[in-house]
């Protein structure tokens, strides 16, 4: 598991080399939505209300949903599969088959193996959090077929109570099926289920090797109190500060993929077998009991390790794109709207003496002292060792499991869903632009020329996906649901992306695209000649501008504030991801930062608190930068100070200027707001002298939008110094 774990973390290192530099080709407000506003597809739903669109529901007036057949559309409950009902368990199986039968079932599990492409996956510390998105979209596939249905989770605990795990009932054909002398899968409901390479069945060696997890195992998890010992770096290099345990969940789920084997026993073919998100269920409901037990709500969703490229791959850090689930990041992966709105976990299961637990698939074992449930073993398997008969179906006879004349009959592979279920909802469209001006970006060459950008947020104009609507009609809408986001205000709460796919509903067709984004500066003309584009200036290579952009990262501000961060905070974006120096390390990554401090340049000029650390001292903890920045990107340009009790700094008396609007900038019109007035950082102003300067009137992120930053005219710097020390 160990070999694995590290193999996964070098193909995300090379993937991370072959990262470009993501901007917009446009001014500020011209940048996509870093979030989808709405849910362009039922994957993106994070709430009920989402979910009952796509799947034909009726809003009620009390806020709920009411399904095609009547029935109520309700948060999952997600149980132990042992503890699912017959017909659960049929409607299960069946939505399973009527993925793999419509081709959705091979498509999700492509994205599990292609991991060149989903880097966080695994080996670090968004395993936990990519995995979580990944069963929630399975389970929203099952729904589409089966609204009743929930995505249980396999507690393999039961399993490892036996003197043999192998012999449990879940591997036969009663349960997810039995296999044949081959390891190929031969019975149950998953019989015939053609793998990703093409093979006619899935693969399995349970028991061969690895071990299902056990009561140990989860109580190690529960007793870590840090959250680098949770969302743990699994796969650190010489010099990551933090230790690896062997026994973090991360490991520990591998030694059950393991203990199933074939192909749930490699990354690239483990979701061929359905069993991979029942097991994976499991995995989330441990986490989500860490979390509940020792984390506060608030922090449930902003803890993170820190970002350090000796620990793990880039794509781990806490912002970081969630890939290939754009636009969510990894830090979206700890959202408390997961377990609030979408779903919750049934209790493990249990018993008390003289009783049962509840299943024809489990038995109350008390012969080892306090009474727990146990997986039944299957027919032909050793049963001596139980006291209470533990045998699935039959009777416990010279030591061996017996199947009885009256034994329920093995569960047969679902033909054709249950007769009751929803006709299967047809696939949403799911190719969009995020932004009205990508067609324009587009035909000026951008797919080309920025790639990295435009092929994330203008799929369909880059032709990255292929839409069923036509691109070149400007007064359409290309949901089926704009009509209705129109009506909830959607068209003002999230402009640009209503704007390039609602334009009927939200009333723009009285001008077209050409003519809303053929001119800069915000001036509308009739041409389709794209005006030359102001570009966000910032240091050469792959740098943040300020010490405050991890943490700014983890407050949602690459979404909230995508603007300021794509050009300031690139590395904690994801936009870049560094080559040339290891991101993290307490030390200096760029060879000139002795030199620059030696002068001053410590004091003046914010960008080297980020990236000269250990020649300026600015190797700050996580807690420590939580204190200095604040919540809001751009509200502080910390400096190293050269002196201690150095009074703090006050906000200017207008205070931050309005909030971030990339028309006016930092300050607005709101006199000494922002960094401009006379008050000094370090001895150097940011801006001009006054009102005009700083981050408000036309400089920082004013009117100039994009345009060059009139603070390079004033006596700080907010980049890289521009000289060589050794020329003084």
């Amino acid at each position: 598991m160990c070999r694995q774990i590290h193999k996964w973390d070098s193909g995300a290192r090379e993937a991370s080399k072959k990262k470009k530099i993501a901007l917009p080709p446009g001014l500020a407000k011209g940048m996509a939505a870093e979030f989808a506003p709405i849910a362009s597809t039922i994957y993106q739903c994070m709430d009920l209300p989402c979910l009952c669109s796509y799947l034909r529901g009726t809003a009620t007036a009390n806020g709920g949903c009411t399904l095609p057949n009547g029935q109520p559309l309700q948060k999952s409950v997600r149980k132990e599969y042992r503890m699912l009902t017959d017909d659960e368990r049929n409607r299960l199986h069946a939505a399973f088959r009527g993925l793999k039968n419509n081709g959705e079932y091979d498509r999700i599990g492509r994205i599990h193996s292609q991991m060149s492409a989903a880097g966080g996956a695994h080996s670090g510390p968004a395993f936990l959090p990519w995995h979580r998105e990944f069963v929630k979209r399975v389970e929203f596939a099952l729904r589409q077929v089966d609204p009743s249905v929930t995505l249980p989770y396999w507690d393999s605990t039961l399993d490892s109570n036996l003197p043999k795990p192998a012999d449990t009932i879940m591997f036969s054909e009663y349960l997810v099926g039995g296999s044949n002398a081959q390891g190929l899968v031969s019975s149950g409901p998953f019989v015939n289920w053609q793998t990703l390479s093409g093979r006619a069945q899935i693969q399995r060696a349970v028991g061969a090797q690895g071990s299902p997890l056990s009561q140990t195992d989860i109580d190690f998890v529960m007793r870590q109190t840090q959250i680098d010992q949770v969302l743990a770096f699994t796969a650190p290099q010489q010099g990551c500060p933090y230790r690896t345990d062997f026994n973090c969940l991360e490991y520990t789920h591998g030694n059950v993929h393991i203990f199933v084997g074939g192909d749930m026993f490699d990354t690239a073919t483990s979701s061929n077998d359905p069993s991979f998100f029942l097991h994976h269920c499991f995995i989330d409901l441990i986490w989500e009991q860490w979390r509940l037990a020792r984390q506060s709500r608030a922090d449930r969703e902003i803890a993170f390790p820190p970002d350090n490229q000796l620990c793990a791959s880039p794509q781990h850090f806490g912002a970081s794109p969630m890939q290939p689930f754009s636009p969510m990041r990894n830090i979206d992966g700890l959202s408390n709207k997961f377990t609030d709105n979408l779903y919750s976990y049934a209790p493990r299961p249990t018993c008390t003496a003289g009783g049962d637990c509840g299943s024809k698939f489990l038995f109350c074992d008390s012969s080892t002292g306090a009474p727990r449930c146990v997986s039944r073993i299957k027919p032909g398997s050793s049963c001596a060792q139980f006291r209470t008969n533990p045998c699935y179906g039959g009777v416990c006879q010279n030591g061996l499991c017996v199947l009885s004349s009256t034994a329920p009959p093995p569960t047969p592979p679902p033909i054709t869903p249950p007769p009751a279920n929803p006709t299967p909802v047809q696939s949403q469209e799911s190719c969009f632009n995020e932004n009205q001006c990508c067609a324009q970006w587009a035909a000026s060459g951008e797919c080309s020329r920025n790639t990295a950008y435009m092929n994330e947020w203008c799929k369909a104009s880059c032709g990255v996906c292929k839409p069923k609507y036509r691109l070149i009609d400007d007064c359409t809408d290309r949901h089926n649901q704009c009509a209705s986001w129109s009506r909830s205000g959607e068209c003002t709460k999230n402009q640009l992306w209503m704007t390039e796919n609602c334009r009927k509903s939200c009333n723009k067709c009285g001008k077209t695209r050409a003519q809303e984004c053929g001119g800069g500066g915000g001036t509308t003309v009739t041409t389709t000649t794209i005006a030359p584009a102001q570009q966000c200036e910032n240091s050469d290579g792959c740098y943040n501008e300020n010490v405050c952009c991890a943490v700014w990262g983890l407050m949602g501000e690459c979404r909230n504030n995508a603007g300021y961060m794509a050009c300031n905070c690139r590395v904690s974006c994801g936009h870049c991801y560094p080559e040339d120096y290891n991101y993290g390390s307490c030390v200096d990554y760029h060879r000139s930062c002795a030199g620059w401090a030696r002068v001053g340049e410590c004091q003046k000029n914010p960008w080297m608190s980020e990236n000269c650390r250990q020649s300026c001292s600015t190797c700050y903890t996580q807690s420590e930068l939580r204190r200095m920045c604040g919540n809001r990107a751009g509200s502080v340009a910390p400096v190293a100070q050269i002196r201690q009790n150095t009074p703090s700094r006050q906000p200017p008396s207008g205070g931050w200027g309005r909030d971030n609007d990339f028309g006016g900038g930092w300050g607005g019109n709101g006199g000494n707001g922002g960094w401009g007035g006379g008050d000094p950082w370090g001895g150097s102003r940011w801006g001009g002298g006054g009102g005009g300067g700083g981050w408000g009137g036309g400089g920082g992120w004013g009117g100039g939008g994009w345009g060059k930053r009139s603070i390079r005219a004033a006596n700080a710097s907010i980049a890289m110094p521009s000289f060589d020390p050794d020329d003084l």
